[in-house]
């Protein structure tokens, strides 16, 4: 199987686990994209007030970025994806654009909606609102997506301080996607720091042996 990973905003493809589940597919013969799309330090974007951050990732970066990729993949008859935290909405904004079939997807930590009005009263919730902006709001075709990702996995935890359950159900209900429902896992990145990730193999193994 051809695979290709989907990092969250400030995120990227050599932090928490990815390395790790990159390392383990190759060993099981399969092919691993893992492209580094734009995106902003952290580090240094918590350090500027919330007024004066301007983000240099917004959807139409990504796309040109991802873009770049599919000659490498649009012909692959089983391709796979997987997405943690912002990466599965970027990834059913692709596949319904490019119109990529997808024989399974992984979405870890997924979401729709932006943070409340409650919420962007927290710095970091409130930046990271700046840096996702573009990416809300689109109007999903989900009949043309289940049919384009008929097997996908919605991964979620109990604790995650970013995505309400609510949220990852909701993902999965309109994806038609199976849960697992994990603990004490947080929102399963850096931050959390998880730098493998057993449960997320083990389910890509049952379901592509």
């Amino acid at each position: 199987m051809t695979f290709v990973f989907i990092h969250a905003s400030f995120g990227s493809p050599e932090e928490a686990w990815f390395p790790w589940l990159k390392k383990e597919l190759e060993g099981l013969g399969h092919e691993v994209f893992a492209p580094r799309l734009p995106t902003d330090e952290w580090s240094k974007v918590t350090k500027l007030p919330v007024a004066e951050y301007r983000s240099s990732q917004n959807l139409t970066v990504w796309t040109e970025s991802f873009e770049k990729l599919l000659p490498k993949i649009q012909n692959h008859k089983e391709l796979c994806f997987v997405g943690h935290s912002l990466g599965p909405m970027f990834i059913l904004f692709m596949v319904e654009k490019c119109g990529l079939y997808a024989k399974n997807a992984y979405f870890i930590a997924p979401f729709f909606h932006p943070a409340t009005e409650e919420e962007l009263k927290d710095k970091s919730a409130a930046l990271i609102h700046k840096a996702n902006i573009t990416f809300y709001y689109h109007d999903f075709d989900f009949a043309r997506l289940r049919s384009l990702i008929p097997q996908s996995t919605v991964i979620y935890s109990d604790d995650d301080p970013n995505v309400h359950e609510w949220e990852a159900l909701e993902f999965a209900e309109k994806l038609g996607s199976k849960t697992i429902k994990l603990t004490g896992l947080g929102h399963m990145g850096i931050e959390s720091h998880l730098f493998k990730f057993p449960q997320l193999l083990n389910a890509i193994k049952r379901d592509n042996p």
